[in-house]
C-alpha cells in the first residue's frame, strides 16, 4: 500500500474562533492591537506587525504558553480525524504561517513530527512563513516521505493556504468564500474533520494497517 499525507493549515482549520495569536495576545492583554493586525493584508504590513509582536511573548515560560493555549478552540472531530488517518497509515503534517513556537505545542502533544511556522530566531531575527513556504514545505514532505503529491492533501480556509491547495493531489477548502476556492478543490466549509479523514481514506482506497495511534 503507498503511504499518504495531509497537511493541514492551523488557524481556521484546525481551530475555529480567535486564532493562536489572538489567544496568546489576549493572555498579555494585547488583544485589541492583535484584532488590528489580523485585518492586514500585505506583505509589508504583516512584516512590520510580526516584528512588533516578537517581543509581547518574551517573559512567557514554555508553561505560560501551553496554558495560553489551551484556549484555543479545536475544530470538531480533531482527536478522531487524527486516529483514523493514523490507523490507516496516513502522515499528518501542519503547515502554519502563525508562530512556530506556538504550533510546537500541539505539534508535541498530538505526536506530528513534521511542522512549520514562522519562527523567532535566537538571533531575533524573524524566519517568515507565507503561503509559498508553504508549498515548498509540501514538495519536501513529498520528497523526504517519498510521497507523490496525487498521494497529498492540503486542508486550508484562506489565502495563505492557496499555494499548497494547488499543488497538492486531494486540495481541501474548509473557509467560507466560494469566490476563493478553485475549480478542482473540494469546498467544505467549516468541515468536521472527522468527515475530511473518512472522504480521504476512501477516496485512496486505504486500508487499516492495524497500528493504534493516539492523536
Amino acid at each position: 500500500m503507498d503511504n499518504a499525507l495531509v497537511v493541514f493549515d492551523f488557524d481556521g482549520t484546525l481551530s475555529r474562533g480567535p486564532t493562536i495569536c489572538e489567544v496568546l495576545a489576549e493572555s498579555v492583554s494585547k488583544l485589541p492591537r492583535m484584532q488590528e493586525i489580523e485585518l492586514l493584508r500585505t506583505k509589508e504590513e504583516i512584516t512590520a506587525a510580526r516584528e512588533e509582536m516578537a517581543p509581547w511573548h518574551d517573559d512567557m515560560t514554555d508553561s505560560d504558553i501551553a496554558n495560553a493555549l489551551e484556549d484555543v478552540t479545536l475544530a470538531p472531530g480533531l482527536d478522531k480525524a487524527f486516529s483514523l488517518l493514523r490507523a490507516h497509515g496516513v502522515t499528518i503534517a501542519i503547515a502554519s504561517i502563525t508562530w512556530r513556537f506556538a504550533i510546537e505545542v500541539f505539534a508535541n502533544k498530538w505526536g506530528i513530527e513534521h511542522y512549520i511556522g514562522t519562527d523567532i530566531l535566537e538571533s531575533g531575527e524573524i524566519e517568515h512563513v507565507w503561503s509559498e513556504q508553504k508549498a515548498q514545505f509540501v514538495h519536501k514532505l513529498s520528497s523526504q516521505l517519498q510521497i507523490p503529491l496525487e498521494r497529498i492533501a492540503a486542508v486550508g480556509d484562506s489565502s495563505g493556504d492557496f499555494d499548497m491547495l494547488n499543488i497538492a493531489g486531494a486540495p481541501i477548502f474548509v473557509g467560507q468564500s466560494t469566490e476563493q476556492c478553485a475549480d478542482r478543490w473540494l469546498h467544505l466549509p467549516n468541515a468536521n474533520l472527522l468527515g475530511i479523514a473518512e472522504y480521504l481514506i476512501d477516496q485512496w482506497d486505504l486500508a487499516p494497517n492495524n497500528l493504534t495511534s493516539n492523536p
